[in-house]
């Protein structure tokens, strides 16, 4: 069984709150992923994915540290945000993951386009550039654009040609990571809504949850 810790550490959204993410914690049982909801900090990177997701609470210089050292030596550890800094959540995952060459933009995305549910908010991609197996197209809702300021970071999803930011800019970056030769990597999302009960049906979410979840 492959062990994924979700942090409860910085005030963020709980895999145990089953209004939310019983679909994701279900079918992650089914594919031989425990999700399992984790308080302490330090704990967190007894395990070889942490999941930060929506943290509301600051990161100290310590942990950040601690952040640095774990992708480094090998762990993959995930941040999602939402639009237009909502909750400063944005502020909060940039406070870590700047030191990785990624940031959020507080601003949003909208496609007139290619999404779902009559809101253009809800972005629908085929531009899948990781994470992709068994994956065609992802819903990300309510995103964030992703800033990539160093080469050695790549491109996780973008948006198609049709969707643009607040600024203009067309298919902007949904999620993006930086690599180490570890193995690890921060990977921050741009949406924390693309795996919530509403969305992780939708197109190829579930797959492409999974995928994220899933340390090879």
């Amino acid at each position: 069984m492959h062990k994924v810790a979700w942090s409860s550490s910085h005030g963020e959204f709980l895999i145990s709150d089953s209004y939310y993410f019983s679909i994701l914690e279900r079918e992650a049982q089914k594919k031989g992923i425990e999700i399992v909801e984790v308080a302490d900090f330090e704990e967190l990177f007894s395990y070889p994915v942490v999941v930060f997701n929506y943290s509301e609470r600051p990161f100290d210089e310590r942990e950040i540290e601690i952040i640095e050292r774990a992708v480094k030596q090998g762990k993959r550890v995930i941040f999602t945000g939402h639009f237009n800094n909502k909750d400063n959540v944005a502020r909060i995952a940039n406070e870590v993951s700047a030191r990785f060459d990624l940031r959020l933009k507080e601003d949003e995305v909208v496609d007139d386009e290619n999404f779902a549910s009559d809101d253009c908010r809800m972005v629908i991609t085929s531009r899948v550039e990781a994470f992709g197996d068994g994956v065609k197209r992802v819903v990300f809702p309510y995103s964030a654009p992703v800033e990539i300021l160093n080469s050695e970071a790549k491109v996780i999803l973008r948006g198609e040609d049709s969707s643009r930011d607040g600024s203009g800019e067309r298919a902007p970056i949904l999620a993006a990571q930086r690599p180490y030769p570890s193995g690890g990597s921060l990977v921050l999302c741009g949406s924390c809504l693309f795996w919530d009960n509403y969305s992780i049906l939708r197109e190829d979410n579930l797959s492409f949850s999974l995928n994220l979840l899933t340390f090879r």
